[in-house]
């Protein structure tokens, strides 16, 4: 008897175990590859994000120390004009011709006077509303006058009109503007008006501080159009020249005497407070 003949499988019964098989590998593997792709992705998020984060702090810190040389450079800015402005007061100084004696007496006008009438000392200052040597003495050094000698009854202020017109050119108006409301009662409120708003001298502040100052207004615009204010203005300028008045601010202290001003001393210039005080004491020893 011969051997029995070994069945073998069908070709297509082998070609579908693979098949399924392949299939079943594909399937397990799938996930991986998935979760692998998607952790890719979040760690180039991830990256992505913290270079992000990074640029934002770089960019912040840099408009940071942006802002802090801004500041310096405004700080230097000022320093640099503070500086500017006392060289030109030492250049000032320095080429100003030496300061002729002082006159022997100097008229008091009682029109533009601050202060008590029985004061034994006194100040007349030659000024401009324009000037900002002026302006400097008003805001600066005139408050500590007022304070401890005008108001004590110590010192009677005068006020004088010097405008540099050349230079100046609201000056004269701005000084008819005070006198003329000087006509009404209130010459130092505007005085002190005026310099306060140095910046925008003119008709329309003039209107603008006689209403707040409740003035005739009809009244006062025709004051203002009046050639005899403007004379007036004229005199005080002429009256200056011949006590050898040349710029402003400008000052002469002395005792009243008959209505004059008497050991007249002369100060030029927007002196800082302690020499008006040097020079006051002086005077009333």
């Amino acid at each position: 008897m011969g051997k029995p003949e070994q069945t073998l499988p069908e070709p297509c019964v082998i070609m579908i175990g693979r098949e399924v098989t392949m299939s079943s590998l594909r399937f397990a593997v799938l996930p991986f590859v998935v979760y692998a792709a998607l952790g890719l992705r979040a760690e180039a998020r991830t990256t992505q994000t913290a270079n992000d984060e990074k640029e934002q702090q770089e960019e912040s810190a840099l408009l940071r120390e942006l802002a802090v040389i801004r500041e310096e450079i405004e700080r230097l800015r000022t320093e640099v004009g503070d500086l500017r402005e006392k060289v030109g007061d030492i250049h000032r100084v320095a080429v100003r011709p030496s300061a002729p004696p002082a006159p022997e007496s100097v008229e008091l006008d009682q029109n533009r006077a601050l202060g008590s009438a029985d004061a034994t000392v006194a100040i007349v200052e030659f000024s401009d509303y324009q000037c900002p040597y002026c302006e400097r003495f008003f805001s600066q050094t005139f408050p500590r006058l007022e304070e401890s000698y005008i108001d004590t009854g110590k010192v009677r202020f005068y006020f004088r009109d010097f405008p540099l017109t050349q230079i100046h050119p609201q000056a004269k108006s701005a000084a008819i503007a005070a006198n003329c409301a000087g006509r009404q009662g209130a010459y130092w409120k505007m005085h002190h008006g005026l310099f306060t708003n140095q910046a925008g001298l003119g008709t329309e502040l003039y209107q603008k501080l006689a209403r707040e100052l409740s003035l005739d207004l009809p009244a006062f615009e025709a004051c203002l159009a009046e050639p005899a204010e403007s004379q007036r203005v004229d005199d005080d300028l002429a009256y200056g020249q011949t006590l050898t008045v040349q710029g402003t601010p400008h000052y002469f202290v002395g005792k009243v005497q008959n209505g004059q001003l008497v050991n007249v001393l002369r100060v030029n210039g927007a002196q800082p407070y302690e020499l008006f005080s040097k020079v006051i004491e002086s005077l009333l020893q």
